[in-house]
């Protein structure tokens, strides 16, 4: 290849993806669309001092939450929420992450849910020796599959001391418990789900449940009532972050984002990396 050809095919992969096609099958002198800016989510920056949050400031805003997975249930989890125009926020056991969830927690990011840390193993993080290894190595595996660094952590059990909340604090963690739980582990029942959740939240609720951990089909199936209950009081659904007030991080496309890129400007407030 001549040095003027080889240029342009390298001044080619410099622009953001899509943008060298844009004349692509368009007549001399026609316009195409220029392509949409796309951003990746990349984490969150978690501020304050450390302290366990049960629920959100005093706003008619709910942050769903669903421990224990990753499963193979919980694609079905990330789908209903999507047809329900609401987000969640996804707290997972490291031990449980593998390649195949891959694709999953980009698709979570796409749909502006929040993934955060449940720890490695699920231990009673008081009584364990090894609680900041418990925690790095999860935001570790969370992040080597998504692209994406974590900032909120949920101890397993809503275990929690001094120590526990320093430690998550100096991974950049804010530490998350709740102030709703329909014990939807135990199985009470799809309309006993609901009753329990519709029945406790109040503005700024953080709501506990379950999309791994055992058979979770009756929580699956109690949320997209719930939901709907709640929206018709007014509430609006947000990622535990978003309801927290932790800017979001995100890192302009230059090639090609993955299946994690939203499309246009993140919200106010959020850090943009540079690409």
């Amino acid at each position: 290849m001549s040095l003027p050809g080889l240029l342009g095919v390298l001044g080619a992969l410099a622009l953001p993806f899509g943008a060298g096609h844009a004349g692509v099958g368009a007549g001399a002198g026609v316009d195409a669309a220029p392509a949409p800016v796309r951003y990746r989510p990349v984490g969150c920056a978690a501020t304050g001092p450390a302290i366990a949050h049960k629920h959100g400031p005093h706003r008619k805003v709910v942050a769903l939450s669903f421990d224990d997975g990753p499963s193979p249930l919980t694609v079905q989890f990330v789908r209903m929420l999507r047809a329900q125009k609401a987000v969640g926020t996804f707290f997972m056991i490291g031990d449980q992450l593998s390649g195949r969830y891959r694709k999953l927690l980009r698709e979570e990011l796409r749909d502006g849910d929040a993934l955060g840390d449940h720890s490695w193993s699920h231990p009673n993080l008081v009584r364990s020796a090894n609680a900041r290894t418990q925690l790095q190595m999860t935001k570790t595996a969370i992040g080597a599959l998504s692209g994406y660094a974590p900032c909120v952590f949920r101890p397993p059990y809503g275990a929690i001391d001094r120590s526990v909340l320093q430690t998550a604090r100096s991974l950049g963690l804010a530490t998350i418990t709740w102030d709703v739980d329909p014990r939807d582990w135990a199985l009470p029942g799809v309309g006993a789900i609901e009753a329990r959740v519709l029945s406790q939240v109040t503005p700024g609720s953080i709501v506990l449940s379950h999309d791994g951990g055992g058979p979770r089909g009756q929580t699956l199936a109690a949320y997209p009532s719930i939901i709907a209950t709640l929206r018709g009081r007014g509430y609006r659904f947000e990622t535990v972050p978003q309801m927290l007030g932790l800017h979001g991080i995100y890192r302009r496309c230059r090639l090609q984002c993955g299946e994690a890129a939203i499309e246009g400007f993140p919200a106010r407030g959020s850090i943009i990396e540079a690409g």
